[in-house]
């Protein structure tokens, strides 16, 4: 159930907290306000909190029949780790959705890439969702393994649904052992590329399509505070200056990004 607080804000209590591991987890809310696209994300906030600010979370998948809203959440800090010991029932205020999608790049037909490290995976798991008859690969990293498929199941949500799904782990425990981009694929092969997580990750994933001169979009990660633009809290350095993460972003031509150059 949702209370509108305005247009795009709703004061939401939460249907399930589903545990991964000890340190991810996913938020099931029902939301009846702007249907939010793959590749957005909300300000989240709870009514029991000791966190000023709300924390940005992207959309990891969307059911519009149920009106059914999740999110992919690792514990990172104080604010995450609120979120992790929310029960059924609690109330968060959830306002969005902010922010571009993976639809305005994808091609109408062809063939795309996604990469996704860790919770990174999220944004892309929800365009399989969201795109259910197009031609995905799918290519996740982890740091740490899975203990059972359960789990990876879990994690991995619709990405499972891709044509073709490669999982690594660094520490090679129910998975491929080493980095996501020690098996990365050919980018020729592609029409385009999308990518989401750590920034050695975006820099590799970069790095190989400037080489094959394959159109590469990144989903970027910072710090937001209001998450319309207001405050300025989020920019990133581009070659056309500095962009907010939220209001001009998240989504950005990779080769529009400086990676700590």
């Amino acid at each position: 159930m949702c209370v509108t607080v305005n247009a795009n804000s709703q004061i939401c209590e939460l249907f399930q907290n589903l545990r991964i591991n000890d340190e991810s987890f996913i938020l099931h809310f029902n939301w009846s306000g702007t249907p939010p696209s793959a590749g957005q994300f909300f300000m989240i906030k709870p009514e029991r909190t000791s966190v000023f600010l709300p924390r940005p979370i992207s959309i990891f998948e969307y059911n519009a029949s149920q009106k059914l809203v999740k999110f992919l959440i690792a514990k990172r800090g104080k604010g995450t780790e609120e979120l992790s010991l929310l029960i059924r029932g609690e109330k968060v205020r959830l306002t969005g959705p902010f922010g571009n999608k993976w639809e305005a790049f994808l091609p109408e037909s062809g063939k795309a890439a996604l990469v996704g490290g860790s919770v990174g995976i999220a944004p892309l798991a929800a365009l399989v969702a969201e795109k259910p008859d197009f031609n995905f690969d799918f290519y996740a990293g982890f740091k740490n393994g899975f203990k059972e498929k359960e789990e990876e199941n879990k994690f991995i949500g619709s990405a499972k649904n891709a044509v073709k799904l490669v999982v690594t782990a660094e520490d090679g425990r129910n998975a491929l052992g080493g980095r996501i981009v020690d098996y990365l694929f050919e980018p020729q092969n592609y029409n385009v590329i999308f990518a989401c997580g750590s920034v050695p990750m975006l820099k590799a994933v970069k790095k190989k399509c400037e080489q094959k001169k394959i159109p590469c979009f990144l989903s970027m990660e910072s710090r937001l505070a209001c998450g319309a633009g207001a405050c300025f809290g989020c920019t990133i350095r581009t070659v056309k200056g500095n962009r907010r993460c939220c209001a001009d972003g998240p989504i950005f031509p990779a080769g529009d990004i400086l990676l700590n150059e």
